[in-house]
C-alpha cells in the first residue's frame, strides 16, 4: 500500500488476484481489510441480501474519538440501526425542497465572487467550490451563516480545513493507519504531534460548538430553525411518507430519540463528510468540463433549454438528464469514497465462500470503477456511459460512489442537490476554461487519496457581457 498509494494498490490486488483476494494483515489488525471483492454477486449478497450480517463498517470501536464514536458512522449493531432508522427522514425529499432557498443563497454569493474574477481575468483554484460546500453544510446543518468567501478566518472554516488535513505520508499519521487502536489511547500525546494537532483540535471544536447551538435550541422558548441539527432532534417522530421505497425499509427499523452526544457526532460527520466529498467531486467535474469543451457546450445547452433562466430548484435539476451523466461520470472516475468495507458479525457463505465471523469485506469501487471489462477505456471522460439505455446493460454493483444498501451514504441527496444546483448556476453565468496553471492531465495524490497532486485551476469567462 505504501508502494503505491491506496487507489493504485486496490488496483494492483484486483488486476492481479481477480474477483476475490485474500488480504494479509497481519499486525496491520485489519485495518486494510482481510477479503477484497469485486464479483458483483458477490456484492449484492455482503452489501443487501445479506446485509443483517454485514452491519457493521470495519471501524474499531476503540479507535474512535469523542464524539464521533456516537455517531452513525462509527456505532455497530442494532444501535446503528436504531440511529440510521431516526436520521433516515431528515434527508427525505421533502426536507431538501426547504433547504433548496439556503443552498440557492450560498451558490449565488460564489456566483459574484467568479463574476468579479472574469471581469479580472484572474484564475482560481478548487479550494472556491470548498467555500461553497462549507457555507451550504454550515446552512443546512447548524443554520450558521458563514460566508467563507469573505471571511475566510471564521472558526469553522479554520476547523473545517484542519479536519481535512490527514497525510498519509507523515510518518505519525501513516503508524496509526496501520495500528489504529493506538489513536484513542494516545489522543492526550496526539494533540501536540503536527500531523494529527490540528485534526483532534477541529473535532473538540465542532463537538462543543454543537452541544452549544443544542443548548441554545433546548432553552428557547419560540424560534424555528430548518436545518439538520434542528431535524435530529425531532427525528424520532417524522414522518416517511416522503421516502424512497428502499429507504421506507430502513424506516421502519426501531427508532429512538438521539441524546446530545449522539446529535453532536453526527453533525460533526455530516460537516467533514458533507464538506469533502461535495468539494472535491465539484474540483473535478469542473476541471473535467474546461477540458472538454464539447461537453461543456452540450451542458450549457440543456441547461438554457430545461431552466429558460430561472433559478435551479429541487425539482428542475431532477429535470436535466445530461447533468446527472455528467455528474455520474465525473463520480466514476473520481469517486471519493475509493472503498468501503463490511464485517461479518457472524460466520457465513456468500456464493460458496465461508466468511468466519469478524471477517472484514472490502469493496474497491475505485477499482471497480476503473474495470477496463466494465468500462472499456476507463481513463476517458464519457458521460455516454450513463445513458438511460447504457445504464440498462450494466450491472448496478459496477457503480457505487455512494456505497449500496442499507449502509449507503444517508447524505447522497443533499449533496447531489447542492451540486447540481452550483453547476447550474456556473453554467447559467460562465464557460468554465483551463489556463496556463491547469495541470493537465491531472495527477492524483499518494499520501492522499482521491486529492489532485496539484491544486485544479481555471478561469471562468461570462457567457453575456
Amino acid at each position: 500500500m505504501i508502494k503505491y498509494g491506496l487507489c493504485d494498490f486496490d488496483l494492483h490486488v484486483t488486476r492481479t488476484y481477480g474477483k476475490t483476494a485474500a488480504l494479509s494483515s497481519g499486525i496491520f489488525l485489519n485495518i486494510l481489510g482481510d477479503i477484497m471483492i469485486t464479483d458483483p454477486e458477490m456484492l449484492k449478497e455482503v452489501m443487501v441480501k445479506q446485509a443483517s450480517v454485514f452491519t457493521d463498517r470495519n471501524a474499531d470501536p476503540d479507535t474512535q474519538i469523542s464524539p464521533v464514536d456516537k455517531s452513525v458512522f462509527a456505532v455497530r449493531g442494532e444501535p446503528w440501526k436504531q440511529m440510521r432508522s431516526t436520521l433516515t427522514p431528515t434527508f427525505s425529499s421533502g426536507k431538501l425542497r426547504h433547504m433548496e432557498a439556503m443552498i440557492l443563497k450560498c451558490a449565488n454569493t460564489l456566483i459574484e465572487n467568479l463574476k468579479k474574477k472574469a471581469k479580472a481575468g484572474e484564475s482560481f483554484d478548487n479550494k472556491i467550490w470548498g467555500c461553497y460546500t462549507m457555507d451550504v453544510i454550515c446552512a443546512t446543518a447548524f443554520g450558521v451563516e458563514v460566508d467563507s468567501l469573505n471571511n475566510p478566518n471564521h472558526p469553522f472554516v479554520k476547523n473545517a480545513e484542519k479536519a481535512n488535513d490527514i497525510n498519509l505520508s507523515d510518518p505519525a499519521v501513516l503508524l496509526l493507519f496501520f495500528a489504529p487502536r493506538l489513536i484513542k489511547k494516545l489522543a492526550p500525546i496526539l494533540r501536540h504531534v503536527p500531523g494529527f494537532r490540528g485534526v483532534l483540535s477541529s473535532f473538540h471544536y465542532f463537538g462543543e460548538t454543537t452541544k452549544a447551538l443544542l443548548d441554545v435550541r433546548k432553552q428557547a422558548q419560540e424560534g424555528h430553525y430548518n436545518d439538520f441539527l434542528q431535524l435530529m432532534l425531532t427525528a424520532h417522530t417524522m414522518s416517511t411518507s416522503d421516502l424512497g421505497d428502499d429507504e421506507k425499509e430502513v424506516a421502519k427499523w426501531k427508532k429512538k430519540a438521539l441524546t446530545t452526544e449522539e446529535i453532536a457526532g453526527n453533525g460533526m460527520i455530516f460537516f467533514i463528510a458533507g464538506f469533502g466529498t461535495a468539494n472535491d467531486t465539484l474540483g473535478f467535474t469542473t476541471y473535467l468540463l474546461a477540458t472538454h469543451p464539447e461537453i461543456q457546450q452540450r451542458l450549457i445547452q440543456e441547461v438554457d433549454d430545461v431552466l429558460q433562466g430561472a433559478e435551479p430548484t429541487y425539482d428542475t435539476v431532477s429535470k436535466l438528464g445530461y447533468l446527472e451523466q455528467v455528474l455520474n461520470e465525473s463520480m466514476r472516475l473520481y469517486p471519493v469514497g475509493i472503498r468501503v468495507d463490511r464485517v461479518a458479525n457472524q460466520d457465513t457463505t456468500v456464493n460458496g465462500l465461508f466468511i468466519p465471523k469478524g471477517t472484514a469485506v472490502v469493496i474497491p469501487i475505485y477499482a471497480i470503477h476503473m474495470d477496463p471489462e466494465k468500462y472499456p477505456d476507463p481513463e476517458k471522460f464519457d458521460p455516454e456511459r450513463f445513458t438511460p439505455e447504457e445504464k440498462a446493460k450494466r450491472n448496478p454493483y459496477w457503480y457505487m460512489p455512494f456505497g449500496m444498501g442499507p449502509r449507503n451514504c444517508i447524505g447522497m441527496r443533499l449533496a447531489l442537490l447542492e451540486m447540481k444546483i452550483i453547476l447550474v448556476k456556473v453554467l447559467q453565468n460562465f464557460t468554465l476554461k483551463t489556463c496556463a496553471e491547469t495541470q493537465v492531465p491531472l495527477v492524483l495524490s499518494k499520501s492522499n487519496p482521491m486529492k489532485p497532486e496539484k491544486p485544479i485551476i481555471l478561469k471562468v469567462e461570462e457567457r453575456f457581457v
